[in-house]
């Protein structure tokens, strides 16, 4: 039986600025010390944080900004995992926004900004990873962002993930210049055997690998153990996309009338 559950969320698009506030006390300062562009559209902001905090990998932060001495708010989901820190990663989609511009086009080395980590959007190994077999990621756009980081982190405890033996990613873009880290993706592959990846593109033709067309219930389902002795706790989606792609997955692998039932649990993120 799919069990699911998921909010809605700003995941780098930037969500609406609230001006003229203060920055909560639980804020902690960071430092931007690169930006680097990842596609046309997407600026990744490394960042190092001057305060101790603690994440989970798929968390989001609140990001506020000085601009003329009117603090404006963001939400973007970290790329990072915890063991990173005093690092901390943020892929920015461009939008019109104040902090993504700010982003874009102000953010530089030495910059100062601060941000709040939360949410409940995330991968613990010692919480959802026990027992888990198999981790299925399903992107859509800028919600590659918080899926990268459940990847790494997946990936880098091996140790505590003893019985997983399966990580797949199905990631859909407009165009194949919008895969934010697909370069960082197909090396990760090279070394990983555990770690399959499906390249989608929906207005272009992909580079390969990879493929054109939507990604479906179909595909998703194609992934889950369907061995019905199988405990469906083994078995764990993520999905994060904007609503439509989203809602449309959900719906498609529930036990609804149109849904396929699949065996597993499942988590979901709408960006927006």
């Amino acid at each position: 039986m799919l069990r699911a559950w998921g909010p809605l969320r700003s995941l780098g698009r930037g969500s609406a600025s609230a001006h003229g506030l203060r920055a909560p006390a639980d804020a902690v300062r960071a430092e931007v010390v690169e930006t680097k562009a990842l596609t046309p559209t997407i600026r990744e902001l490394r960042l190092r944080l001057k305060e101790n905090v603690e994440f989970k990998a798929g968390n989001w932060v609140d990001f506020f900004i000085d601009q003329d001495g009117v603090t404006a708010v963001g939400g973007y989901s970290m790329c990072s995992i915890p063991s990173e820190l005093p690092m901390m990663s943020l892929a920015v989609k461009l939008s019109r926004h104040p902090p993504a511009v700010w982003c874009h086009e102000k953010a530089e080395p030495g910059k100062l900004v601060q941000v709040r980590p939360g949410g409940s959007f995330s991968f613990d190994p010692a919480v959802e990873g026990r027992g888990l077999k198999n981790l299925v990621l399903v992107a859509g756009g800028i919600g590659i962002n918080p899926l990268y980081s459940i990847l790494r982190e997946a990936l880098h405890h091996q140790d505590r993930l003893p019985s997983l033996q399966r990580v797949s990613l199905l990631y859909s873009a407009s165009v194949p210049a919008e895969l934010a880290f697909r370069a960082q993706l197909l090396q990760l592959a090279t070394n990983e055997p555990r770690l399959s990846l499906d390249f989608r593109t929906t207005r272009e033709a992909p580079e390969a690998p990879g493929r054109r067309g939507r990604i479906r219930a179909e595909d998703v389902a194609a992934l889950i153990p369907r061995d019905p002795a199988e405990d469906p706790s083994r078995s764990l989606v993520y999905v994060c996309g904007p609503p439509k792609m989203t809602d449309g997955l959900v719906e498609g692998l529930g036990p609804g009338p149109t849904g396929l039932g699949i065996p597993a649990q499942l988590k979901y993120e709408k960006w927006w």
